[in-house]
């Protein structure tokens, strides 16, 4: 019986899609092994979303390469997730070595091996059809598809809640689901509702990631209504600046993301907000860059993940003419001095 170790980069969405092709290669007869080192099969789950994550997939990549050429092990490599899906022509040019791909995919057609951990994770819809400019996920995981409601209804009644304190719904833009409910296409919001009435178990339920310019008043009132939703809202904001936004093509204006954070914490004021920030975007200025600060101060989110603009190669804003490295590397410096010190005031 051979023996597998899945490592996994990126987000909660690549952690469910290890979950599946574990399954899936457990329902092959492997095994799962704890030590990657001693693994017959070592599964990369790639993400590419920022050049760092790439940049550290590679870094493991040669490292194992490495260890068993040293060895002279028979371990096998095998890549799945974000990266062969961009580009898999330049991936085998690279990196010849690899004995193979796993398709997420097909892994999906299996039921997830879960991990031991207080979160439970259950993917509602793949793919994006908002084609922001910095973003490689259109091309990476395709157009948008949302699953049934059945087909997730039937994933979360077979979850063992005991030990578990949370359920995420993920998708890159929960917003948008559309997906089926007896022949009948329904919304988010009402995806949730019948989640909540149709499966007790869940203890809190969560969901990654809203888009500001689809989040409805729907939402926000069920929000407000429903203690057995967390209390913790990520809405990526990217900017505080109107023409940024326009050219990240985000489909909203900072007054628009103002006005709603007013909403949400007016009818729900206990809601956490958190959000996403990228500064350095081809072309922002440094009065531009300022806009963002001063959003950051007056919203005064729970949490913010920041991120110096990292050009992804097929994307709009690739081709934009591109900032200095130590321009955006000041300003991600200053944002997150301004961050830590609302924290500490906060404190």
């Amino acid at each position: 019986m051979p023996t597998y170790h899945i490592i996994t980069f990126g987000c909660q969405m690549n952690k469910n899609d290890s979950e599946h092709l574990a399954g899936m290669l457990e329902f092959g007869g492997a095994k799962y092994t704890a030590e990657p080192k001693g693994a017959d099969l070592l599964v990369f789950n790639t993400c590419s979303v920022r050049d760092r994550a790439e940049r550290r997939v590679w870094g493991q990549l040669a490292k194992y390469h490495y260890l068993r050429r040293k060895n002279n092990s028979a371990q096998k490599l095998y890549l799945a997730g974000c990266l062969p899906a961009c580009n898999l022509a330049a991936i085998k040019k690279r990196a010849p070595y690899l004995d193979g791909f796993l398709e997420i995919e097909e892994a999906r057609q299996y039921p997830p091996r879960r991990e031991n951990s207080p979160e439970a994770w259950v993917t509602i819809m793949q793919g994006c059809d908002n084609f922001c400019a910095y973003c490689i996920v259109p091309y990476a995981r395709g157009r948008e598809r949302s699953r049934t409601a059945e087909e997730i209804l039937a994933e979360i009644q077979a979850v063992d809640f005991a030990g578990r304190e949370i359920l995420f719904l993920l998708g890159q833009n929960v917003n948008s689901y559309a997906g089926l409910y007896k022949t009948k296409k329904i919304s988010f919001p009402e995806l949730l509702s019948l989640i909540l009435r149709e499966c007790p178990s869940v203890p809190k339920l969560a969901f990654l990631t809203s888009h500001p310019k689809d989040l409805t008043a729907e939402l926000i009132g069920l929000l407000a209504a429903d203690p057995r939703i967390d209390r913790g809202l990520h809405l990526p904001v990217q900017s505080g600046n109107d023409r940024i936004l326009s050219l990240m093509r985000r489909g909203y204006t900072a007054e628009h993301y103002r006005r709603l954070a007013a909403d949400i914490r007016a009818r729900a004021p206990d809601i956490k907000l958190s959000t996403d920030i990228i500064v350095g975007f081809p072309s922002e200025t440094e009065e531009e860059f300022a806009d963002t600060c001063r959003l950051v101060e007056e919203i005064g989110f729970f949490r913010v993940n920041t991120a110096g603009f990292s050009a992804r190669q097929g994307t709009g804003a690739a081709a934009m003419p591109q900032l200095p490295r130590e321009i955006i590397a000041s300003r991600l410096n200053r944002i997150n001095a301004l961050i830590n010190g609302e924290k500490s005031a906060r404190k």
